[in-house]
């Protein structure tokens, strides 16, 4: 069975973490934590610019984003742990960090945000669900969690996984 989410070569592999990089160069000061957020989540577009400051929270090592109910399937999420000591995750820090109360962490219109994120060459938001959602599983944490956390069907997660050589991606440690 062909996967819903490799029509028109819309998903080939995860980005890597030197295709990040490399956007981040070409991106504006403004967009590289919301790169940075879409790289480590997986998060929908208009999921990440609804997104204010009380959706996350701090520990001392991990930040922990709260999505609410996911937009495409109607499903309450658990909150998504991302280790602060992962590569570029100061910039999403800082961002929301300096977030005044209240007010939505990234300022900007979904067109402008897929804009930026296709000028940077990172190409279609589902490559960073792809990349988020390969990460979690090869960092040995389970279907169930990443369906708690992502709000889709265990379904989905099989399209998506079907797509990628997981050995490619380097070794990842769980938060």
């Amino acid at each position: 069975m062909r996967s819903r989410y490799s029509v028109a070569g819309k998903i080939r592999e995860p980005i890597t973490l030197r295709e990040l990089e490399q956007a981040l160069d070409k991106l504006k000061p403004k967009y590289r934590a919301y790169s940075v957020l879409l790289f480590y989540t997986g998060v929908r577009v208009s999921e990440a610019v609804r997104l204010v400051k009380e959706d996350f929270t701090f520990g001392p090592k991990t930040m922990y984003v709260e999505f609410g109910v996911r937009l495409k399937h109607g499903r309450q999420t658990q909150p998504l742990p991302l280790d602060l000591r992962r590569p570029y995750m100061d910039l999403l820090a800082q961002r929301v960090r300096h977030t005044r109360t209240g007010m939505r962490v990234f300022r900007f219109t979904r067109s402008t945000a897929y804009k930026q994120i296709r000028q940077a060459g990172l190409g279609y938001n589902h490559r960073f669900r792809l990349t988020a959602i390969t990460f979690y599983l090869k960092a040995g944490y389970s279907v169930a969690d990443i369906v708690n956390w992502f709000g889709i069907s265990v379904q989905t997660i099989n399209d998506y996984i079907g797509l990628v050589n997981v050995e490619k991606m380097g070794r990842i440690e769980r938060v």
